[in-house]
């Protein structure tokens, strides 16, 4: 899934995220973990991942070289991974890489370069094509899982997800599922109930008086 161009408040914290994440290098990509974890878990599995797509796919490893200037370590509200155009990023939430398989991590960064690949030959995420779009990423994670071995159920999850219905990438349906996302992304980063609902509230009531 694609991220919205990032507004000015977002690029300053973005910097600020990068300027404090602990990171590493494989290939010359860089890697980076915005997280108060302080061990080496998800930097070394998002190598691993990466190690997997460049052993079994070099032709999807270079796609993932080309379309990606980092990838970022961060908490994400509604996805497991999301691509942020304008900075050329990969996002990836911790949660995600602590309960997946290095084969389910590497599908999700081909997804994302995938995205890459399409935004810069001008093909655009609006509503009514965003499941053409989703479609064609995940047709990607597919024709990876088939180069792996033990790639058995990492197949039968995208196909599953081939599935769905347009509906589901509809704009209300996935501002519902971000909301939802937000709230659990706060409640695992320990802030209380109450304060996140303040919160959530506080920002609807001035988007609507934005419109």
């Amino acid at each position: 899934m694609t991220n919205s161009q990032p507004s000015r408040t977002r690029r300053f914290f973005d910097g600020l995220f990068i300027r404090l994440s602990r990171n590493t290098k494989f290939d010359g990509l860089w890697i980076g973990v915005f997280s108060e974890d302080r061990d080496n878990e998800l930097p070394r599995r998002v190598s691993e991942a990466l190690q997997l797509i460049k052993t079994y796919d070099p032709y999807r490893y270079r796609r993932v070289l080309r379309e990606i200037d980092r990838i970022l370590v961060c908490l994400l509200p509604d996805n497991a991974a999301a691509f942020v155009p304008e900075l050329r990023r990969c996002l990836v939430d911790p949660r995600y890489i602590r309960s997946c398989s290095p084969e389910f991590l590497a599908s999700a960064i081909v997804h994302e370069a995938t995205h890459g690949a399409l935004i810069r030959r001008n093909i655009g995420y609006s509503e009514e094509l965003r499941h053409r779009v989703e479609k064609v990423c995940m047709r990607q994670e597919l024709a990876f899982a088939r180069k792996i071995p033990h790639g058995q159920e990492l197949r039968q999850t995208i196909e599953r997800s081939l599935e769905r219905a347009p509906e589901f990438w509809a704009d209300e349906v996935v501002s519902k599922r971000t909301r939802k996302g937000e709230v659990e992304m706060a409640r695992y980063a320990g802030i209380p109930n109450w304060l996140v609902t303040a919160l959530l509230n506080f920002r609807d009531l001035t988007a609507r008086g934005r419109r």
